[in-house]
């Protein structure tokens, strides 16, 4: 009844040729966009390196797992397989689009434009959202598959969920806990018709892309590539280096998961920036592998999603990580991933002490309802 409501009020504020004229200058300004930067001189240069590694072995729809440089799960080719019929520059100009989007529905609405215009300022010149426009990596999919997550979550809309679910999990390695609490969340607040709804989407997707890419992807995934390198900034990367023992990592995955788990268990009923914050930093830290690219992934829910209602411990982390820019390249090389996985340590800790003191507030509506 809600939603209808909302309909009825969006029919009435905004006329037909109204909506018609908004559609067409998006779709204008999306071309604009993409043309400017397709336009930009990356031959030679190494902006869109991580895209290259992707896009590669899926040109024209062939997917190549055996090439070892795309990792991304069975389910998740869908979104990526038609931009491998377009050229390396033009799909790398449409996932950096992408990426800037995801950077824009993420800063938190608050109700006062400044405060949104700066969140919004501080994210898009962030070190590790620069970082990744360079890669061009797929964290802007994601970004947008864990508010797809959040908004079907809060407003009990199962396709959404389910699309943001797929959509998220194509780099399980960033949502594996919040995709536990998740199911978790489904079978214990929502009713049994609507959870097997969000099942029965989820397989209908899945299972099909298994049976046909699951094996290659599967062999792929034992050969561990890039695991343990300085690209890896999983704790228990970070700790095999300086040679530490594993059950090290093992209690302090423990006490990680252990912690997560408690405060995720106290407030079942909405998905907030600083849960998902948590949830996110959580399974970055204690996955086999996690690549340092991901950062902007933690940082845009746990310090930019924090920074309206922690302005001073989210202004800290922010600094912190925007120190990464006065880092010497020889210096970046040797400890920039240790200094990530402190990074995310913190962010954890700020979510985990932003829970314990607050009650969780659910991601805004009219922020997930953009994505």
């Amino acid at each position: 009844m809600k939603d209808i409501t909302n309909m009825r009020l969006v029919s009435q504020t905004y006329s037909l040729p109204q909506l018609i004229l908004a559609a067409c200058l998006v779709l204008l300004t999306s071309a604009l966009v993409i043309g400017a930067i397709s336009n930009l001189p990356i031959e030679g240069t190494p902006l869109g390196w991580d895209w290259q590694l992707i896009w590669t072995p899926i040109q024209n729809g062939q997917v190549d797992y055996a090439n070892g440089s795309m990792r991304v799960t069975p389910w998740g080719l869908p979104m990526l397989l038609p931009l491998g019929f377009l050229s390396f520059r033009l799909s790398w100009s449409i996932v950096t689009f992408i990426t800037l989007i995801a950077y824009l529905l993420s800063v938190p609405r608050t109700g006062r434009r400044w405060e949104w215009a700066l969140c919004a300022i501080l994210l898009f010149t962030a070190y590790p959202a620069m970082r990744h426009i360079a890669d061009g990596n797929i964290e802007g999919f994601i970004m947008i598959g864990v508010l797809l997550i959040a908004f079907g979550y809060n407003r009990r809309q199962a396709l959404p969920l389910s699309i943001g679910l797929l959509i998220a999990t194509a780099k399980p390695q960033t949502v594996w806990l919040l995709a536990v609490w998740l199911g978790i969340y489904l079978v214990w607040q929502w009713q049994p018709r609507h959870w097997l709804r969000v099942g029965v989407i989820v397989l209908a997707v899945v299972l099909p892309t298994m049976l046909i890419y699951g094996a290659a992807w599967w062999a792929m995934m034992q050969v561990g590539h890039q695991v343990g390198t300085p690209v890896d900034v999983s704790l228990l990367a970070s700790l095999g280096r300086q040679g530490q023992p594993i059950w090290l990592f093992g209690a302090l995955g423990a006490l990680i998961v252990g912690v997560s788990s408690l405060l995720a268990l106290r407030t079942p009923h909405g998905l907030s920036a600083g849960k998902l914050g948590m949830l996110i930093s959580a399974s970055m830290l204690v996955s086999p592998y996690t690549s340092s690219i991901s950062l902007i992934t933690a940082f845009a829910f746990a310090v930019i999603g924090l920074l309206p209602s922690r302005p001073r411990l989210a202004a800290c982390l922010l600094i912190l990580t925007d120190s990464l820019y006065l880092l010497p390249h020889d210096l970046a090389r040797a400890y920039s991933a240790y200094l990530i996985t402190c990074l995310l340590t913190l962010m954890w800790a700020l979510c985990c002490w932003h829970l314990l003191n607050a009650k969780a507030t659910p991601v805004a509506t009219s922020q997930a309802s953009a994505a």
